[in-house]
């Protein structure tokens, strides 16, 4: 399984929760995060320029 906040494998034996995610126009999804607390991925907030512009 993938963490779905840090994107890290969980491990056998690591503790983690199972977390529903209902779809509003389609089936769900079910994510699994660390049952201790991970640094999320960095999300992108703003557009970057194309390089060499």
């Amino acid at each position: 399984m993938i963490c779905a906040r840090c994107d890290k494998p969980i491990r056998p034996g690591e503790e983690y929760v199972r977390v529903d995610n209902p779809g509003a126009s389609g089936a769900g999804a079910t994510l699994y995060i660390h049952a201790v607390r991970c640094v999320p991925v960095p999300q992108q907030t703003y557009p970057v320029r194309p390089l060499g512009r």
